[in-house]
């Protein structure tokens, strides 16, 4: 079995050079003698996402549709062994392959729309070919991980295991490329599509355009689908909306272990609505160092007032 491992600590992420570097090395091990393929993460996960500094670019060439290439042309069986977590990209990684193990304990999430995005590379299109659209709108959607149990019953996991069970397994499996998997039918697809569109805020445009997306696939086929997935992602990854919400990734952790935090809350708690006194009970607190910044106050504020996340943008320049 010819085994390529990502390395790419902290959480091996899919950066532009990682995706370019398992695209050459699948292509690379189907001109070889090996029976199958498996590809595995090195360290706490398999692959927990995308590198979300390049997300202030456009998407570099490759992308993963160049995987999803390679391991549909590969002769061998592809197998994705996953543990820890399997992230955004790392599930788009284990879709590609023809088969998927994981450990006990892997968790698995599509959280793109979290950051103001839809989930690219097949997110739209193939997912649900695997899973079903209502399932894959959930993590698409929904954007919370889910365990292992639902991602066996659902059908993303295969098996329960590790790099030694894909080894004993290999001779047993046969090529299942996901683009040569068949749909739902329509009418159930476009039923689960309605469903989420009649419950979303209308406002918070990734989930809308991620439902645009699924529903051109099922009307239009695969090719459109994957057209307007792609156009939508670069539409969105430049919008104010997922640069508020990139921006509120990051201030909410670091708020998390600020150690003004309470004080900071119950202030604008106190406040309430009045976006005028917010402003200046922020700035106020930025000015003496009980805030670090404007990121971290916008992400106070939201965290106070119960808000959608894309309003943390009050002292956003």
């Amino acid at each position: 079995m010819a085994c390529i491992e990502i390395d790419n600590p902290p959480v091996n992420a899919l950066s532009h050079a990682a995706r370019s570097q398992l695209i050459a090395a699948v292509a690379e091990a189907g001109r070889s003698e090996a029976q199958a393929i498996a590809i595995v993460g090195k360290g706490r996960n398999f692959i927990a996402g995308a590198d979300i500094a390049e997300l202030e670019h456009p998407v570099r060439a490759p992308g993963l549709l160049e995987l999803e290439e390679a391991c549909r042309l590969a002769p061998q069986p592809v197998i994705a062994v996953m543990h820890g977590m399997v992230l955004g990209g790392g599930m788009v990684v284990a879709y590609c392959a023809d088969f998927r193990i994981a450990a006990p304990g892997t968790l698995f999430g599509m959280p793109e729309v979290k950051l103001g995005l839809l989930a690219t590379f097949g997110g739209t299109q193939f997912l649900p070919r695997l899973v079903g659209m209502p399932a894959a709108l959930k993590l698409l959607i929904g954007a919370e991980p889910i365990d292992l149990k639902e991602a066996q019953e659902i059908g993303f996991v295969d098996a329960v295991g590790d790099l030694q069970m894909a080894v004993t397994m290999a001779p047993r499996f046969s090529k299942r490329p996901i683009r040569n998997i068949a749909g739902e039918p329509a009418q159930a697809a476009l039923a689960a599509i309605s469903r989420y569109e009649t419950a979303l805020d209308p406002e918070w445009q990734a989930p809308q355009a991620t439902l645009e997306a699924a529903r051109a696939g099922v009307e239009h086929g695969l090719e459109a689908g994957l057209a307007l997935e792609a156009t939508s992602f670069e539409t969105l990854r430049a919008s104010r909306q997922s640069r508020v919400l990139r921006r509120y990734f990051f201030a909410s952790r670091a708020l998390a272990r600020h150690p003004e935090r309470d004080i900071a809350l119950a202030r604008f708690r106190k406040i309430g609505p009045d976006r005028g006194e917010l402003r200046r009970a922020a700035q106020n607190m930025i000015d003496k160092g009980e805030l670090t910044d404007t990121a971290v106050a916008d992400a106070a504020i939201v965290e106070a007032l119960a808000l959608p996340a894309w309003r943390a943008d009050l002292l956003l320049e």
